[in-house]
């Protein structure tokens, strides 16, 4: 799924975050959630999160 946002950073499923990560997207990828910012100028995904769903908003 990590590769797979180089070719599409937008694919079916990923969710905008609100609040104060109003900037990011989140990948659900089993029990793990992937939280990432899309730079379409640069043509750039950054992924700035990987964790567990209890611990990635906290």
């Amino acid at each position: 799924k990590l590769q797979a946002l180089s070719l599409n950073p937008r694919p079916r499923g990923v969710t905008k975050l609100k609040g104060k990560e109003s900037e990011g997207w989140r990948l659900r990828i089993g029990d793990y959630r992937l939280l990432y910012q899309i730079d379409d100028k640069d043509n750039v995904v950054r992924i700035y999160r990987i964790k567990h769903r209890r611990e990635v908003y906290h």
